[in-house]
């Protein structure tokens, strides 16, 4: 009897404690992204709050988490092959859900988007992607590179400047050397940084010693 009287204790504890909790319920829609919801994966959930409160997507679309404490919830879908939005869900244990609202992934807590509309209905909102696809090569964009433009540039004159030099006129050739010539020689008789900096330092000494 004290046994029986423990098992009924424990089941009316249990009860009241349902009683007192909220239940929430919705579906999974269908779009061009999920045309049937029969291609989402047995292992597709729905969760509160992380893992606070989950349950598992029926083969019809529907979901049902149920003890819900009141509170303010992230509602999100567990999908391995679709992304759907996440949802911010307040909730009375009396009234149930009593406002749900869109949010988005790095949203604070307290952002709320668009109301949604009950019963709640989600829908995908594009194929998971796990890896970056690599690009295949583009001969346009080697064109875009300033290294290749260079390299490009350079290369031509190699090859242009020789014939240039050769259809030049002789006087226009020789006064374009000597040009290069006093560049060169000017270059050659500038003083080196090194240079620079022991005689400005030299000068600094011979000031402090004056």
């Amino acid at each position: 009897m004290v046994k029986a009287s423990g098992i009924l204790v424990l089941i009316a504890t249990c009860l009241v404690a349902f009683a007192e909790s909220a239940t929430v319920t919705g579906s999974i829609g269908i779009n061009g992204i999920l045309p049937d919801v029969k291609l989402l994966r047995p292992t597709t959930r729905v969760s509160l709050n992380g893992d606070a409160y989950t349950a598992l997507v029926k083969e019809n679309g529907q979901f049902e988490i149920t003890g819900v404490d009141t509170g303010s919830y992230i509602l999100e879908v567990q999908a391995i092959d679709y992304v759907f939005p996440k949802l911010r869900l307040d909730i009375d244990k009396e009234q149930g859900i009593t406002r749900a609202s869109y949010t988005s992934y790095g949203a604070s807590f307290e952002s709320r988007g668009y109301t949604v509309e009950q019963p709640l209905e989600l829908r995908a909102k594009g194929p998971a992607k796990y890896f970056v696809e690599r690009k295949g090569f583009n001969v346009l964009a080697m064109f875009k590179n300033p290294m290749f433009l260079m390299i490009g540039f350079s290369a031509l004159m190699m090859f242009a400047l020789p014939k240039l030099m050769a259809n030049m006129d002789p006087e226009a050739l020789k006064e374009m050397s000597q040009s290069q010539a006093d560049a060169q020689k000017m270059v050659s008789d500038m003083p080196s940084l090194s240079d620079m900096f022991n005689n400005a330092r030299n000068q600094q000494q011979q000031q402090r010693r004056r």
